[in-house]
């Protein structure tokens, strides 16, 4: 199964959008809510999980909810990095380009595209 950068992008997305999260509070995550098959949001979401960007809770229940207690400071700051569309247009054409990528790869590609709207372009020494 092929990895979606679309829908990396929208369960981040949709994560981020939740309720404030107390420790004591755990909310639920199901792979009906993405754009995605089951399958394929089921699988999203647990790279997410594995990668760091997701702080989930156990393992997927019987209807394959995830229960999560929202997205780590990477995840965050991964977030941060895409969420702009043209930013995130200008990523994925560059990616798209390269022929692959890693979420590294797409966190730095992104973190390029910020600069260049910011005007912080690098500077030959």
């Amino acid at each position: 199964m092929k990895r979606s950068l679309d829908l990396i992008r929208e369960i981040l997305l949709s994560v981020e959008s939740y309720e404030p999260e107390r420790i004591d509070r755990i909310q639920s995550i199901s792979p009906r809510d993405f754009s995605g098959t089951d399958p394929q949001n089921w699988h999203h979401i647990k790279m997410l999980h594995e990668s760091g960007l997701l702080d989930v809770a156990g393992k997927p229940d019987m209807q394959l909810n995830y229960a999560i207690h929202g997205m780590t400071m990477a995840g965050h700051d991964f977030l941060d990095a895409i969420r702009d569309e043209s930013v995130w247009d200008n990523t994925k054409k560059r990616l798209g380009d390269a022929g692959g990528w890693t979420l590294d790869l797409v966190l730095a590609v992104a973190k390029e595209e910020l600069k260049r709207r910011l005007g912080l372009g690098f500077q030959e020494v």
